[in-house]
């Protein structure tokens, strides 16, 4: 828990993370200032939106911050010093894991939740497919889940590259390909039988299907991808040599 208050710590200290969050906070008030102001929407569907809009931007915004708070970590040797501190790996490896996850939390609940929350207030939390329990309680957690187990393909191409800038590059081509990928798959009739097994899959189907077969379902997916990335991490920086 120490070196995780420590991570948090080292976020908060730097520009990158204030920079990104200041970037979507200002792009959803530039998106969603007449509407929110004027009306013309319901909480609802602006809810869908925001919710659409933060994965688009996160393609951007989550390459960036990975590149510059996993890889540039090591290449400040801040992961190393951590480790010589007396820290095992597994412990400094999952406290950077844990502020990574944290801060996709934080960009996600400036950009969705509460510009939603002032939606709903607002101009109401009627939904038309089902419960607002259901279809906006129980669905903003499981998106932010299927986000974070996505955007989890960044941590570990930011702990396989050398440089920050690479690591920026590589994320933001692999993001955008995964992300053309899903697209042209699920435009295939067997194509959503294939993506629901994955996160990037996840995030087209829950904004649709909030069943509670495809909700466990999700869980069970977004969990486990994000587990596996962290075991594959860690392997990897196991066996690294800290000089």
């Amino acid at each position: 828990m120490n070196l995780f208050r420590w991570e948090m710590r080292q976020m908060f200290k730097t520009k990158v993370f204030w920079f990104i969050g200041a970037a979507f906070l200002v792009l959803t008030m530039l998106f969603y200032a007449e509407p929110l102001i004027k009306g013309g929407t319901c909480g609802y569907e602006l809810f869908i939106e925001l919710c659409n809009d933060f994965g688009s931007l996160s393609l951007f915004f989550t390459a960036v911050f990975a590149g510059l708070h996993v890889t540039g970590a090591f290449e400040d040797r801040r992961m190393q010093a951590a480790v010589m501190a007396g820290n095992s790996r597994l412990k400094v490896l999952f406290a950077k894991f844990a502020s990574f996850i944290t801060a996709i939390a934080m960009y996600f609940a400036v950009s969705v939740v509460i510009p939603a929350t002032v939606g709903f207030i607002r101009f109401g939390t009627a939904c038309e497919e089902g419960t607002f329990l259901r279809c906006v309680v129980a669905r903003t957690p499981l998106l932010l889940l299927a986000e974070i187990s996505a955007c989890t393909l960044c941590f570990i191409i930011a702990m396989l590259c050398k440089k920050p800038g690479i690591a920026v590059i590589v994320n933001m081509l692999t993001m955008m390909t995964a992300n053309i990928g899903v697209q042209i798959v699920a435009g295939k009739e067997w194509g959503m039988n294939v993506l629901k097994y994955i996160p990037q899959g996840q995030k087209m189907l829950v904004m649709g299907d909030m069943s509670n077969k495809n909700c466990a379902l999700a869980l069970t997916v977004c969990i486990a991808f994000a587990v596996l990335v962290f075991v594959a991490s860690y392997a990897k920086f196991r066996k690294e040599e800290l000089k």
